[in-house]
């Protein structure tokens, strides 16, 4: 028996079709018991999981027994299901109310407003960026414009500019935190 065994083993691990038929229809049931809980649909998805899983790492197998295969694919099957256990939970943390409701509900919320439509928001934007960039010194404003909306690198406005890295990123670090800061320290410089 146990010859007949590592021959069946052998078979599989070189991929034979009968021998990965033999090992689907006497363990299926075993391994879709570890599902049962689960919609029939995603039971079945869940089987072959198990199963595509288990050629790829038949390799690994160590058992001699019909027992210790099957124990060791209704291990695999339980790691697939608690994987989509816990797949399932955060799903369900982060479920909202469907878009359409939303939509529904309110309509005029900005998630569902295109802002590249409407030229305005470009203007507003453009504005609130100067604001902002005007209440840092002249320099500071130079470097975060270049860095933050331009996408230089500090290395690349030093080269430009002819000054030591260093300095730059002095001055980008320092308008960057007075930006961070409080909104009332902004205005009095």
């Amino acid at each position: 028996m146990e010859s007949r065994f590592g021959a069946r083993m052998t078979d599989l691990k070189r991929g034979d079709s009968e021998a990965v038929a033999w090992m689907f229809a006497n363990f299926k049931d075993d391994v879709e018991r570890c599902f049962r809980r689960r919609p029939p649909e995603d039971r079945a998805d869940m089987v072959q999981d198990v199963f595509v899983t288990a050629m790829i790492r038949l390799h690994t197998f160590e058992g001699d027994t019909e027992a210790v295969l099957r124990a060791w694919l209704r291990s695999i099957a339980f790691h697939r299901w608690h994987h989509r256990w816990e797949a399932d939970q955060v799903r369900q943390r982060h479920q909202g109310p469907a878009l359409e409701q939303l939509l529904e509900l309110n309509p005029s919320h900005p998630a569902f407003r295109d802002h590249r439509m409407d030229p305005a928001v470009d203007v507003v934007d453009r504005d609130e960026v100067g604001n902002l960039l005007r209440m840092l010194t002249p320099r500071q404003a130079e470097v975060v414009r270049a860095h933050v909306l331009d996408g230089k690198s500090t290395q690349d406005i030093a080269d430009s500019w002819g000054v030591p890295r260093e300095r730059i990123r002095g001055l980008y670090k320092r308008g960057m935190a007075r930006l961070r800061g409080p909104r009332q320290d902004l205005r009095a410089a």
